[in-house]
């Protein structure tokens, strides 16, 4: 069960005029839809729900909305960090409204982890309620937690997304370990930018993982894609065009540091990546500016390289590769 705020909710439909809305949710939370739907329309809301794709608070719908007249978006599942809006966002997070799953891994945490240990902290946005109340119950253990700093796409205590790490980044020389009570996709993220060993909690599946092999099995088909990229000539800057996606700047300077390198380059723009549109055009290989992580986990269905500008930068002797992996430079643009 999840947290909504209709009170909030309310305040801002009479802020903004509300009359028709649009409701974008991932795929994981659609089934909260009708919810929100209804309870719109008791109060005279034309609700209209979004099929397409969200993969996060990057990935806001304005194209869709405008193009069916909406006055606002609702947006399901993900904290604001998009720095602008080009309409009315009501962002609803979708907090979890019991902390016992959580709370009920706290004895095996500590079993894994151990008594005395320094460990890093982060959660998604839907765990972010009870992070003191576990890091309290983990201390009564012997467990010390710290949670680090906060970005502009994490502004919570704690929280982390597939692409910001920070609460974890800025303690990684403090801490033995980091806790990453999310999913895989959180861990794995977190493990290929710190030097520590990384645990995920799944408290739906009431399972603890540590995924540093994994991440070292992954780092090493990056590298190999990395030396293919190395000796490709023609090559595809991606730029996406997903609001929270749109890194222009970074298009241009990689541009350039290609063609220094002796590369031939153009620009393209991405929105939905897809085999169909890579595989037709006449690249040897790519460099994505978009979501850093479509270079992770989506590279398995791609012929050619689809690089992270960090490696990139390496192909081009411009980083190093073992400055690089397990930092938070990897995934920053």
């Amino acid at each position: 069960m999840y947290k909504i705020d209709f009170d909030s909710l309310d305040e801002w439909i009479k802020e903004k005029s509300i009359k028709r809305v649009l409701i974008q949710a991932p795929l994981g939370l659609r089934p909260q839809i009708p919810l929100i739907a209804k309870y719109l329309k008791d109060r005279n809301i034309e609700a209209i729900i979004s099929t397409g794709k969200c993969w996060g608070a990057c990935d806001i719908a304005y194209w869709e909305a405008e193009a069916i007249g909406a006055d606002g978006i609702i947006h399901m599942g993900h904290a604001r960090f998009v720095d602008y809006d080009e309409m009315p966002i009501f962002y609803i997070e979708c907090r979890l409204a019991d902390p016992n799953p959580l709370l009920e891994m706290v004895d095996k945490v500590s079993e894994v982890i151990g008594e005395g240990k320094v460990v890093g902290i982060g959660v998604t946005i839907q765990w972010v309620e009870f992070l003191d109340l576990f890091a309290e119950k983990l201390r009564e253990r012997g467990i010390r937690i710290l949670t680090g700093k906060r970005s502009f796409k994490t502004p919570y205590k704690g929280q982390i997304v597939g692409c910001d790490y920070t609460c974890i980044w800025s303690v990684n020389d403090k801490i033995d370990c980091s806790l990453i009570i999310g999913s895989r996709f959180h861990g794995i993220g977190a493990s290929l930018t710190t030097s520590k060993p990384v645990y995920v909690i799944d408290p739906e599946l009431k399972k603890i993982r540590e995924v540093s092999l994994e991440v070292e099995e992954l780092l090493k088909c990056r590298h190999a894609w990395i030396e293919v990229f190395r000796n490709s000539r023609r090559i595809g800057v991606l730029i996406g065009v997903k609001p929270g996606q749109r890194k222009i700047h970074t298009a241009y300077r990689m541009k350039k540091i290609l063609e220094e390198s002796g590369k031939e380059v153009d620009l393209l723009t991405v929105d939905e990546l897809n085999v169909d549109q890579l595989d037709n055009l006449p690249y040897e290989g790519y460099v994505n500016t978009a979501c850093p992580r479509l270079s992770i986990e989506d590279q398995m269905k791609f012929r050619t390289p689809l690089l992270l500008p960090s490696e990139a930068l390496i192909a081009c002797g411009k980083f190093k590769w073992e400055n690089t992996i397990y930092s938070s430079r990897y995934l920053i643009s």
